[in-house]
């Protein structure tokens, strides 16, 4: 008998979940990389052929993508098998409380939860909503990185950091697409007041580029980087905002955090979670441009004028292996 972790691939920032799931018993499937064959119903992937996967594996939990195909079908047969279904949810609290992506999603979490056993959430906040509204146990993880992984890999890249430096003054930065939802144009506005102060870098790609080129001439745009080059940019990052007025999470919260980062964040955010008042950072309005440029200020006034460019103190509020834990031991229990 082993649990099963059925997803349709591993995207980056979660990585370490698929290893610390498997790590602690769990068989990982990935059906868009091959492991298991499927098909598709209605534009849904679901299991080709579901009852020799459980015959075989006799699971006693299954995790599945957040409300798609292949929850509907587990939940199906979970009393046939006798196995318990958990899907994954990405959604921020502002999502659940009417700001929706589509009214598909909106549709799909009002009947799909009714179904499983539980469902996996981003924060407290959310998991307590899906308990009083569907009897559902509260679980949830954060999506992060293992710290035991990345702090040794930032180390690593402080001599690629120091060559991308880009002068001496503090670094306030965004990391993401340029796409309306990501406000970008108000956090160029906010920071206006501080081009002496600061060195203002937009780290991403998308549609909006040539209008933020225009909108930011003194900023700096590295492009989109991965893998190596973003975490060097990490540890030159002095302050991450993330202004989106809509956000189901906002990974790059916790990387900047991780590497030691303070961050302004929108309250839009599912990563408002990760943010503690005055200690790593900032909540602010994604509308209120003079609210965002005080909190930049205020942040500002902490940092040194030229600060040594070494591994930072992690600001991350949790760790990777005692959430994984506490997860899966509320699986289990």
């Amino acid at each position: 008998m082993s649990d099963l972790y059925i997803t349709n691939r591993t995207v980056p920032y979660r990585t370490d979940l698929c290893r610390g799931l498997s790590a602690a018993g769990y068989k990982v499937f990935r059906y868009e990389e091959g492991d298991i064959p499927v098909r598709n119903v209605a534009g849904k992937a679901v299991l080709r052929n579901p009852v020799d996967l459980l015959s075989r594996e006799h699971p006693s939990h299954i995790l599945v993508p957040e409300f798609s195909g292949m929850a509907v079908q587990m939940a199906m047969l979970r009393k046939r098998f006798g196995f318990k279904v958990v899907s994954f949810c990405d959604d921020s609290l502002d999502m659940i409380q009417g700001n929706d992506f589509s009214l598909m999603h909106r549709a799909a979490r009002r009947l799909v939860p009714g179904l499983l056993d539980g469902i996996i959430t981003l924060s407290p906040a959310v998991a307590r909503w899906y308990e009083e509204r569907f009897g559902l146990k509260p679980l949830w993880m954060p999506i992060m990185a293992d710290e035991c992984r990345i702090r040794p890999e930032l180390e690593r890249l402080l001599p690629l950091s120091a060559s991308l430096r880009p002068s001496r003054k503090p670094v306030v930065a965004f990391v993401g697409r340029f796409v309306g939802l990501k406000n970008i144009p108000a956090l160029i506005e906010a920071f206006q007041p501080w081009r002496d102060r600061a060195q203002l870098v937009l780290i991403g790609d998308g549609p909006l580029r040539p209008q933020l080129e225009i909108q930011a001439p003194d900023a700096i745009f590295p492009g989109m980087v991965y893998g190596d080059d973003l975490l060097a940019w990490y540890n030159l990052i002095d302050i991450l905002v993330l202004p989106s007025t809509q956000e189901a999470y906002g990974a790059v919260t916790g990387e900047a955090l991780m590497a030691g980062a303070k961050v302004i964040v929108s309250r839009k955010a599912g990563s408002t979670d990760l943010v503690r008042e005055g200690q790593n950072g900032f909540l602010v309005e994604p509308t209120d441009v003079a609210g965002l440029t005080g909190r930049i200020g205020q942040l500002l006034d902490t940092l040194p004028a030229d600060r040594p460019l070494t591994l930072r103190d992690n600001l991350h509020p949790y760790r990777f292996k005692d959430c994984l834990a506490e997860l899966v031991d509320g699986i289990n229990n």
